[in-house]
């Protein structure tokens, strides 16, 4: 049975007999070892999605399904230890899954050869001191720049908002562009590694970051003149990192109103602070995304807050 006919399966059962029946007959066949149905509860347990939230059954049945032969589902477990969701974070015993199945799958042997191949980035090269903006050269590899495009291009969407006289979905009118959140169950080995060399290289804490989120620019797309810090909330973005996926396009240049315009080549980042000494939104942060003039402009951005941020919950740590 595939994960689409489980899936239709039980809307069916969900549709006649309720919700309940539907989680009961999913139940009974991860207890049966049906390797989909394992995977599609980790899941739901993972999320909270129809069951109550339990990330360690979550590990738990992506470890069977690992074990039954499962490559997807052992890919995820070991991005789940890479972040330390659901068991004790261990990075190395996450490599050794990714390694244990690279013969059998494209993807984690890409994702191997990029844990083997550590880019060395540039110290942080300082652009304009209040309000801090610098440059990181080479935080990311090609090849690295590459895979991001690669796994995580093919989700981005239109960029909308909920209009707030009719609660429904517009195009944002601030940014045309399109745009996804990696989830954090797709913050694989490859996009971990990635964030904490964010923090690494910026002084922060991992678990301060918001998800990865990667925007596909097309000619004449662009985002408006903005700010980064978020309206009334308790943790706030403290630092902005832009990392720049490719280069072969024309236009695109980041733009802040406190005066410099740059453009970086892929690899690398530019990092800014949204807030003043005293953790007041600094306005002078004010910044944009020019319009794209020719080829595609590939850009990740991952914000940081001031405190941890839990990811599957939206909300502070």
């Amino acid at each position: 049975m595939t994960a689409a006919t489980l899936l239709q399966e039980l809307e069916a059962i969900a549709h006649r007999g309720g919700l309940p029946a539907a989680v009961n007959l999913l139940r009974t066949r991860a207890d049966a070892d049906e390797v989909p149905a394992l995977e599609m509860l980790a899941h739901w347990l993972l999320w909270g999605s129809y069951v109550p939230r339990d990330p360690v059954g979550g590990y738990a049945l992506l470890t069977r399904a690992a074990e039954l032969g499962s490559v997807e589902a052992a890919l995820t477990r070991a991005a789940l230890l890479a972040t330390g969701t659901g068991v004790a974070r261990d990075i190395a015993a996450a490599a050794e899954i990714v390694a244990a199945v690279a013969d059998r799958s494209s993807l984690a042997a890409r994702q191997l050869a990029l844990l083997d191949a550590k880019p060395t980035p540039s110290a942080a090269r300082i652009i304009q001191a209040d309000p801090y903006i610098a440059v990181i050269e080479g935080l990311l590899s090609a090849d690295e720049c590459g895979y991001l495009i690669d796994t995580v291009g093919p989700r981005v969407q239109p960029s909308m908002v909920v209009d707030p006289a009719t609660r429904r979905r517009i195009p944002n009118p601030t940014r045309d562009s399109h745009g996804t959140n990696v989830s954090p169950v797709d913050e694989d080995v490859v996009i971990n590694a990635i964030n904490r060399r964010i923090a690494a290289a910026t002084g922060t804490d991992w678990a301060h970051g918001e998800p990865l989120h990667l925007l596909r620019y097309t000619v004449g797309q662009q985002y408006k003149p903005h700010l980064d810090a978020l309206p009334s909330v308790d943790n706030q973005r403290s630092t902005t990192v832009l990392l720049y996926l490719n280069d072969d396009f024309a236009g695109g240049e980041t733009w802040f109103k406190s005066g410099p315009t740059m453009r970086g080549r892929a690899g690398d980042a530019i990092v800014f602070r949204n807030l003043m000494e005293d953790g007041q939104v600094d306005r002078r942060t004010e910044h944009a995304g020019l319009p794209v003039t020719t080829g595609v402009k590939w850009l990740a951005t991952r914000w940081i807050r001031q405190r941890a941020f839990d990811p599957w919950s939206g909300q502070s740590g």
